[in-house]
């Protein structure tokens, strides 16, 4: 029997939103060069999304199969796409004839949550149509990633179907018999009360669970607010199953060969002086950006203190309330330049779901410090890698961290400074004499790195208290409201004690950091060298594959 890989996802580089996508731009080819069987991606078709409907043109009609949805079923049109450089790879895409499903327009998960489990659950009993007009008669390993598209294990209940969970996040969602009825999948094969609960319970669903870093596969059944907020109702069907799968790079090495050549000799000359060039550019770019209403500058560019000499701290990605931090970030900076702290923060939030009113936040920063702190809450093509390479430090504040993009920073020529969670443990290797390491930081970080090994970067974490539970249940329960345009999360969040820990523990770090640059600069540079050579050597997606394979390898695939 022939075998086939198909990696089942909800979102692709043909429809980004966040880690998943950006996984999905390298983890395929990487199975692909891995394994002789043929590899796969099978996504939905977002009608909405352009980089989906711009690719159009280059897909063909492979099938068109009928899968149930109510009493009247619809038809479903299976296109391929050969893929392109980085993920070339097919992708197959399920497209519904009735138009209505898949609508997200901002990414493809913008849409209300009844209608996401809808097409969720249409997008699995579809995948499992999928297959067999692919490949009839193959056996599947069916590589399902998050909830919304591990709807294609209660479809794909075939013994000649095998499926590998992975977990980018703990969400999960609530769905009835009768919803799973109404998609033809047999309820009583599948008990439970949420899409992962009915999925975990399955037969061809019996091996390992995978996550995108080990650290995270441990914070999902041991950390405060992922087994006890989150998640507690999958923690008696995670705990056995649970492995860690680490992501590789996301991006090359931007630090020019030459650069990294000389840091190994211990000459820091050539790194600096590119850096010097890299915030010039930046500055550069900055005078010739021409703001508007939807690309707008926070913060006053003509009063930014543009002191060479000054530590730069760049925070980037998607705006997410649930999981990035920038209001943390936003009040330590404040304790810190409150204090007399001297740095300059620039940051790159891309707007979330709420649109750019949800980081009021941010501009009301940048107008109190004009000249320590800019915001670009935009897509800036120009100057975006500049102002990253000419920076000094990347901050990851995060409430969790499945992975994390600190290896993009030391990519880039940056160390990082992070809150001590998920992924960020295994990428930063902290900076043992930091005030900023406390014991809250030091055993989790033991886990990791040795007193001996050299620094990287720095990690700050508030105090372990016994009252966590309750801290964050008591922030998970400030939500952005939706109806109210002048809501503002960052105010309604700082009066929490848990928020107030977490801002305190980052300014201290902000200081170290700071201190180390300014007052030792070979160690900052030993530390960029140092997470560069530790980055390259520790995550490939070549080492990715491998470990899919063997976790495939379980199932009896």
């Amino acid at each position: 029997m022939p075998k086939r890989i198909g990696l089942v996802t909800y979102e692709t580089p043909f429809a980004p939103c966040g880690g998943i996508a950006a996984v999905m731009s390298r983890l395929p080819g990487a199975l692909d060069r891995a394994t002789k069987c043929p590899v796969g991606v099978i996504t939905p078709y977002h009608r909405h999304i352009a980089p989906t409907t711009a690719a159009r043109a280059e897909m063909d009609p492979v099938a068109t199969v009928r899968v149930t949805r109510g009493p009247m079923g619809l038809d479903v049109d299976i296109l391929r796409h050969p893929g392109r450089a980085g993920y070339a790879v097919p992708h197959y895409f399920v497209a519904p004839r009735d138009h209505s499903s898949f609508a997200g327009a901002r990414h493809p998960y913008d849409v209300p949550a009844h209608e996401l489990l809808e097409d969720a659950l249409l997008f699995g009993v579809a995948v499992a149509r999928a297959t067999e007009a692919i490949a009839p008669g193959a056996q599947w390993l069916l590589m399902v990633h998050d909830w919304e598209a591990a709807t294609a294990a209660l479809a794909a209940q075939r013994d000649t179907h095998r499926v590998l969970l992975t977990l980018h996040n703990s969400y999960d969602c609530g769905v009835t018999d009768a919803q799973l009825a109404h998609h033809g999948i047999d309820a009583a094969t599948c008990p439970g009360e949420t899409v992962l609960q009915r999925v975990l319970g399955l037969p061809n669903v019996a091996g390992p669970v995978s996550t995108v870093s080990t650290q995270f596969a441990a914070d999902l059944t041991e950390d405060v607010l992922q087994a006890r907020i989150m998640a507690p109702h999958l923690q008696h069907l995670l705990r056995p199953r649970l492995r860690g799968i680490e992501n590789g790079l996301f991006v090359e090495r931007q630090v020019p060969d030459d650069c990294v050549a000389a840091m190994r000799r211990g000459d820091y000359q050539p790194f600096a002086n590119w850096k010097h060039g890299r915030r010039a550019e930046a500055l550069a770019q900055l005078d010739r950006l021409v703001p508007t209403e939807t690309l707008p500058v926070w913060g006053d560019r003509r009063r930014f203190d543009r002191d060479s000499r000054a530590a730069w701290f760049v925070l980037a990605g998607r705006d997410d309330p649930r999981q990035k931090g920038y209001e943390v970030a936003a009040a330590a900076v404040t304790r810190f330049l409150e204090s007399g702290g001297d740095a300059r923060f620039v940051f790159f939030p891309m707007p979330g779901d709420l649109g750019l009113g949800a980081l009021s936040f941010l501009m009301r920063l940048a107008c109190r410090f004009p000249d320590r702190v800019l915001v670009m809450p935009f897509r800036w093509t120009d100057g975006y890698l500049a102002a990253l390479q000419g920076g000094t430090y990347g901050v990851m504040p995060s409430l969790y961290e499945p992975f994390g993009m600190a290896n993009e920073f030391y990519l880039n020529g940056l160390a990082a400074v992070g809150r001590a969670t998920g992924g960020l443990l295994q990428q930063i290797v902290p900076f043992r004499t930091a005030r900023c390491f406390t014991p809250a930081v030091q055993w989790r970080a033991d886990r990791w790195s040795q007193p001996a090994t050299p620094p990287t970067g720095l990690l700050c974490r508030e105090p372990d208290d016994e009252s966590a539970a309750e801290a964050w249940r008591e922030l998970n329960a400030i939500e952005d409201d939706r109806a109210d345009p002048t809501y503002d999360r960052a105010h309604a969040r700082r009066t929490l004690p848990l928020i107030n820990a977490m801002a305190r523990a980052l300014a201290t770090a902000f200081d170290d950091a700071v201190t180390v640059y300014r007052n030792q600069p070979t160690l900052y540079y030993e530390m960029v060298r140092e997470g560069l050579a530790h980055v390259e050597r520790t995550f490939s997606w070549e080492r990715s594959s491998r470990e899919y394979l063997k976790a495939a390898d379980a199932l009896d695939w």
